[in-house]
């Protein structure tokens, strides 16, 4: 006996791997199709009929005589005439689909168009009928282009369809191709002009198997084929998911003005091109600049992002769009589309079509019909559409210290500073690093002393837990000006909290004479590498840290009494803290309030970082194209609580372990208690080692979420925090304990890579003094 296994095999698999997309025709009235239908019928039989013929043929009168309600006979009457003694069944057309074996007998082509299109009237009048069955129109991809090219046949609203994708139907595109899945497999040109031709048998479509290329790229656009003659398109519909070819389709589209229309499925965006009425438009409305296809020509599909972000438009992205771009490579493999959004851009996509081919006054340019804007929720609460970035914080203090008050009286003999001078000592301080370069300090000038306060307001977020990053931004500053008066033959004397609170940091009194407890000298060599100072965050180079640099910054950190420095080296150790970073990058992108707090940090245009002159330029990040599409989507934080629902975010880890690869080592600076005292120390050694490194060519780029967050973790309670943000950071500091010799009593100051790098992109930049200086 046969097993089914072969039974099903042969016959019936090479009728599913037909390519046959055209029906074949007969016309029985003629006799040699009479004859070729019989050897049909007796020879395949499998054929299927299906005869409907008497109920078209009663329609068509119907629809003939729409002011009249007619009965069942005169109907019957009526047709009998219509036939004029024909016999019913060589009437009209039987349409034969060899891929389903259906042979279906169907009034012939002017009556069947007449009927079908009975009911666009007067949608689309009859004299526009007939304009748009001499029009042309071209479709480029047909996982969402398949819904175009359906809804153009369904109107017919062109006379010829071309259709083009070089891949085949997969059970993933059935979430918005609708297809039977015994398309599977099949071409999905071939699947595409198969459902075409069941609607209707008589449009045209020619469908180009391998795609649109460079190569057949004027014969879709021209009609130049052997035996076809030439017919330009009218239109081309722009729907393949290759922005290589969606470039060259428009450059050859505008040499040859043919007007370019695209559908993007995304907040229902429409984009129209009208190269037939402005050969010189520039590609894509200008959004791409000068791009050609070559430049990203075989690109990865990550690498693709920043060039999909620049044509859909990075502000215009519905969130959940970008949310899932987070996602891409991660646990979703390309950008969704949802079949909803497909068969409503379909829909659109062919009504601008339409519009177009009948000649209306359709304007170049980008029209959104965004349901979920239009249709809101029960509130009224929009749920889509762009994410405004948040407000960057306001130039000069918004808080500042209760009080400005200095301790009376400035010591004896204290020298006067000249206002150049004291604007150099100024000048060095605010050259100090601070924490997404908040620069939380005011400095005032009052009888012959200095004093340095805490603008708590600047440096204030929850990642910096009771303000201890700012203070070590302002012990940092202190240890510029000591460096600097020493420089400028000064002896200085510095006061750390004089007062007791929290506001005065620091007051210097300056001496033209050494004085008993002015600071030490041994670290003057460091003034000169104030000004060069800087965070590197460039791609680092793979190089070992050597010995004598390893000494020196650890004797730099060491110079401050109690202060530690640790340092990963080992490979292993690098590879974790690279994912426990990351990890923390994560966390803080993905919680509300340290997400505002760190979009408060980020200037998106370098004319906002002149304007302000504080935060973090965002090409300071010195992000790939890819990884900058994905930190600019990262501003909307509907975005990130989409991604943190679905339980994704790993992406967001990319950058840490980027910047750590490579690198020399992971350095820690430790002092045992963590008061604010000891933050204030802690500075001062973050700043000696960093001048170091600067002197010896080192890198240095600070990675500081994770102590603050452990800060506020182990000593708050993880006060602010989110139950869950709290569970996966006690995990994280578990592994973390294991790299560094910390306790919860330990002040870690900064976690920072060392590393050899190019120059960075740029520098963050500094209010000048006359912003932060008051003199009285």
């Amino acid at each position: 006996m046969t097993s089914w296994q072969e039974l099903i095999s042969s016959p019936r698999r090479r009728d599913a791997e037909s390519t046959e997309s055209r029906p074949r025709f007969f016309r029985p009235a003629r006799g040699p199709d009479a004859e070729e239908l019989g050897r049909l019928l007796r020879d395949d039989a499998r054929v299927q009929v299906f005869d409907a013929i008497d109920r078209q043929l009663a329609d068509l009168i119907k629809t003939r005589h729409p002011s009249r309600t007619l009965e069942e006979r005169e109907i019957a009457r009526l047709v009998e005439e219509h036939l004029r003694g024909a016999p019913r069944a060589a009437y009209g057309v039987w349409v034969h689909y060899p891929w389903s074996h259906r042979l279906v007998h169907l009034l012939d082509e002017a009556e069947f168009v007449e009927l079908r299109t009975n009911r666009n009237r007067y949608k689309i009048s009859p004299e526009e009928q007939e304009t748009l069955a001499g029009r042309r129109i071209g479709v480029v991809g047909l996982s969402v282009g398949q819904s175009v090219a359906l809804t153009i046949a369904l109107e017919r609203s062109a006379g010829e369809l071309r259709i083009a994708d070089f891949d085949h139907l997969e059970l993933s595109n059935m979430n918005r191709i609708r297809t039977g899945v015994h398309n599977l497999d099949v071409p999905k040109v071939v699947a595409t002009a198969r459902d075409i031709a069941e609607l209707d048998p008589f449009f045209k479509v020619r469908c180009f198997s391998e795609g649109v290329t460079p190569d057949n790229m004027d014969r879709f656009l021209l009609g130049r084929d052997e035996g076809e003659g030439e017919g330009k398109l009218d239109l081309v519909v722009d729907e393949c998911d290759s922005l290589d070819i969606k470039l060259e389709i428009r450059f050859r589209a505008r040499a040859h003005r043919i007007p370019v229309l695209m559908d993007t499925s995304d907040r229902g965006l429409i984009d129209v091109e009208r190269f037939d009425l402005e050969p010189d438009r520039p590609i894509l409305h200008g959004l791409v600049g000068d791009l050609r296809p070559e430049r990203i020509r075989g690109l990865s599909t990550e690498d693709k992002v920043p060039y999909v972000m620049q044509i859909i438009g990075q502000d215009t992205l519905s969130t959940r769009f970008g949310a899932t771009l987070i996602e891409v490579q991660q646990t979703v493999s390309t950008w969704p589309q949802l079949g909803s959004a497909v068969v409503h851009g379909g829909a659109a996509a062919a009504d601008t079509a339409r519009r177009l081919a009948l000649g209306e006054p359709v304007r170049s340019g980008r029209y959104y019909v965004d349901l979920e804007q239009l249709i809101s929720g029960p509130e009224g609460a929009l749920a889509g559409g762009p994410g405004a970035s948040p407000a960057p914080p306001p130039r000069g203090p918004t808080r500042g210290p209760a009080s400005l008050a200095l301790p009376p009286g400035g010591e004896a003999g204290a020298a006067p500073l000249d206002p150049e001078r004291l604007r150099r000592l100024v000048a060095a301080g605010i050259a100090a690093p601070s924490g997404g370069n908040c620069q939380p300090w005011l400095w005032v000038y009052e009888a012959r002393r200095l004093g340095l306060f805490h603008d708590r307001a600047r440096s204030e977020s929850l990642a910096d837990f009771q303000g201890a990053g700012g203070v070590v931004a302002l012990g940092a500053a202190a240890e510029n000006v000591v460096l600097a008066a020493h420089r400028e033959g000064l002896s200085v004397r510095l006061s750390p909290f004089p007062l007791g609170g929290e506001d005065l940091a620091a007051t210097f009194d300056f001496f033209d004479a050494p004085v008993s407890g002015a600071e030490g000298h041994a670290m003057d060599h460091l003034a000169d590498s104030i000004g060069l100072r800087h965070t590197n965050r460039h791609p680092s180079q793979p190089a070992a840290l050597a010995d004598e640099h390893r000494a020196a910054l650890a004797a730099a950190v060491r110079s401050v009494p109690g202060a530690d420095l640790q340092l990963l080296e080992a490979p292993a150790a690098l590879e974790e803290i690279a994912a426990l970073i990351g990890a923390g990058d994560r966390l803080r992108l993905l919680a509300q309030s340290t997400h505002a707090d760190l979009m408060k940090e980020i200037r998106w245009t370098e004319a906002e970082a002149e304007a302000r002159r504080d935060g973090i330029f965002v090409d300071a990040f010195e992000f790939s194209p890819a990884d900058l599409a994905g930190f600019r989507i990262c501003r909307d934080f509907r975005a990130m609580e989409l991604v943190r629902r679905w339980g994704g975010g790993k992406a967001l880890e990319k950058t840490a372990r980027k910047a750590i690869t490579g690198a020399m080592a992971v350095a820690l600076i430790t002092l045992p208690r963590a008061g604010l005292a000891d933050y204030f120390q802690g500075g001062r050694a973050l700043e000696r080692a960093w001048l170091t490194a600067t002197q010896r060519g080192i890198a240095v780029y600070p990675m500081a979420t994770l102590p603050y967050l452990f800060a506020r973790l182990v000593r708050g309670g993880g006060e602010g925090m989110d139950p869950e943000t709290v569970a996966v950071a006690r995990e994280l500091r578990e592994r973390y304990v294991r790299l560094f010799d910390v306790t919860d009593a330990t002040a870690e100051i900064l976690l920072f890579r060392l590393s050899l790098a190019g120059p960075p992109s740029t520098r963050s930049l500094r209010r000048p003094p006359e912003d932060v200086l008051v003199t009285r």
